[in-house]
């Protein structure tokens, strides 16, 4: 009887523990399908998440290239230009017409749902957009996603910018000549140098220059800091860097690129570090040195910009003309009537296309006299110095073209593009300018703030035209109302060479030669040209190592004159990502 009594316990005991055993089974088994699920669905709502980043990634670059196209220019002039980007203004992704505006930096969008191919819902996503308060190129996306009750966010970074001729301080093709930019020599904004010997060293500074991302126009006199915008009086922070296609950089002495407390975006030249000589060492210091948030790394675009040619692709519409060059952009724009004036030589002669329905319909005789005599003379100059020259007209409308001159002070009115073939110009005197564009086929009236000089070669032969010599400072009339650059802007443009002389020059300039600095003188705005030569006083044709000039970029942003419009977006927009990161 206890043996049968012993024999229960015993068969209850491993009952028991089977139980046990099969109990805690499949509680684990439990644990573990909850665990897997639990994965299944982090993972599902990080992949949910994923998508929602990569769809509004997407979206962003696609309506930040959008905006660069053709007929979607904007008239609006920022009135701080300082590392401008136009999604700074808003967003539009869908192209509606009506942009989101930013809300303390800010905008988040409605949440959206996401199926699979078969249309069973996967998850949710909600996406919001930051912009860097002091850097418009700079964009962090955050998307946070759900799926069965999990939760995932991932954020990334991406700098989105342009990088053509008109986003750097100093833009030049063969760049060769760059290697004078040296001495006392301080560019504030970035220097982009095509090149085309890999071998050659085309920025060779064993003195003080100086390339900085920041300015203070307080440095200056009042008569310049007082000619631009209140807001773009000082800048600290230029989105500059370095950028070299073909060529080599030799810096060297105190040479200074970037300081410690304000680096440059980035420096990428030729194949890498080894073609930067900097004596071996990179260090940053306050003083000098190369002090970069990226690099020096090899070049970095793949499909990187070309120095902009008359010859080159324009981007315009000409009638009948679906693939213009930049000339023909030039010139049909100045042939408009209200939108320009188109001089050129022929012989000894001048040709005028003076609108007939214009007011007076005759050509101003100080007009006619003054490129008759440009014409017929041995240099081809048409010189503005101590007599007036009316070459503007009004249309019935109101809109006008042209230029009108009046020395003593000297003052030079521009309207719309003024483009002289086959002549050469010189600016004698110190001169204020004013320029203005009628809006085509606004009603009413409606003048944009801007305007283009151009002086072109007669043909590829022509050693006399195309050429400009600023012998005095150039500037925005601060007596013609609310004429701040860079909203009020005049753009000079030669076919040739451009040689600075006047102490200041305030204005994007083109030169498809060589442009000359004399020392101890100012650009503000911008300069493209083949080749950047730095000089000493006096009318030198060599370039002079250790001479103390300066560029200042002041971008125009959406002010950009006609003339330029062609060439304004030429540059590959560059999408790079900075960091990626999940929650």
């Amino acid at each position: 009887m206890r043996s049968r009594g012993i024999a229960l316990v015993i068969t209850l005991a491993v009952l028991l523990m089977v139980g046990l055993l099969v109990f805690g089974a499949f509680f684990t088994t439990q644990i573990e399908r909850w665990v897997s699920r639990n994965d299944v669905t982090a993972t599902q709502a990080q992949y949910v998440a994923d998508a929602g980043l990569n769809k509004y990634k997407t979206a962003l670059f696609q309506y930040f290239r959008w905006l660069q196209e053709p007929g979607n220019d904007s008239t609006a002039a920022p009135t701080r230009t300082a590392c401008f980007n136009r999604l700074g203004a808003g967003l539009d992704l869908n192209r509606t017409g009506s942009p989101i505006s930013w809300n303390n930096g800010r905008i988040t969008y409605p949440s959206e749902v996401l199926t699979d191919a078969d249309g069973n819902v996967l998850g949710s996503y909600t996406v919001t957009i930051y912009k860097d308060p002091d850097d418009s190129n700079l964009y962090t996306l955050e998307a946070v996603g759900t799926s069965s009750g999990a939760r995932s966010t991932v954020r990334a970074t991406f700098r989105i910018e342009l990088t053509g001729a008109l986003q750097q301080a100093v833009f030049t093709g063969q760049g060769q000549s760059n290697k004078f930019i040296n001495g006392g020599a301080t560019i504030r904004g970035g220097i982009y140098v095509v090149g085309s010997d890999p071998n050659a060293t085309v920025i060779d500074s064993n003195g003080n220059f100086s390339m900085l991302n920041r300015y203070d126009l307080s440095a200056y006199t009042s008569n310049v800091a007082n000619r631009v915008h209140p807001n773009n009086r000082s800048a600290t922070n230029l989105c500059a860097n370095l950028r070299v296609q073909y060529g080599k950089v030799s810096v060297g002495g105190s040479t200074q690129i970037g300081e410690e407390t304000n680096r440059v975006v980035g420096v990428w030249v030729g194949r890498g570090a080894s073609d930067v000589n900097n004596g071996g060492s990179f260090n940053c210091q306050q003083t000098k040195g190369i002090c970069t948030d990226v690099g020096p790394a090899a070049f970095d675009l793949s499909n990187p910009p070309v120095f902009p040619t008359f010859d080159g692709p324009g981007v315009c519409q000409i009638p009948g003309n679906g693939n213009p060059t930049w000339r023909q952009c030039i010139r049909y724009v100045a042939s408009l009537p209200g939108q320009g004036l188109f001089i050129s030589r022929t012989g000894s002669s001048p040709v005028v296309q003076w609108p007939s329905a214009a007011l007076p319909s005759a050509i101003p005789g100080s007009c006619y006299n003054a490129v008759a005599a440009a014409a017929a003379s041995s240099d081809k100059k048409l010189v503005l110095d101590s007599a007036p020259v009316d070459c503007s007209y009004t249309m019935p409308d109101g809109s006008r073209g042209g230029f009108k001159y009046t020395p003593n002070p000297a003052k030079l009115e521009v309207y719309g593009t003024v483009n002289l073939k086959g002549f050469s110009l010189r600016l004698a005197r110190d001169t204020d300018y004013q320029a203005r564009t009628a809006l085509l086929g606004a009603t009413p009236l409606v003048e944009r703030q801007n305007a283009s000089l151009v002086v072109e070669k007669l043909n590829s032969s022509d050693t006399l035209g195309g050429n400009l010599d600023l012998d005095g400072s150039l500037l925005p009339d601060a007596a013609g109302g609310n004429a701040y650059f860079p909203n009020h802007v005049l753009a000079v443009i030669a076919e040739g060479d451009t040689y600075q002389r006047g102490q200041y020059v305030m204005a994007p300039v083109y030169s498809g030669g060589t442009f000359r600095i004399v020392k101890d003188n100012v650009l503000l705005g911008s300069v493209i040209s083949n080749m950047f030569c730095t000089t000493g006083a006096g009318n030198q044709a060599s370039c002079n190592a250790g001479q103390k000039s300066e560029v200042v970029y002041i971008n125009t942003a959406e002010n950009v004159p006609a003339a330029l419009r062609p060439i304004q977006y030429r540059g590959p927009a560059t999408f790079k990502l900075l960091s990626y990161e999940r929650r």
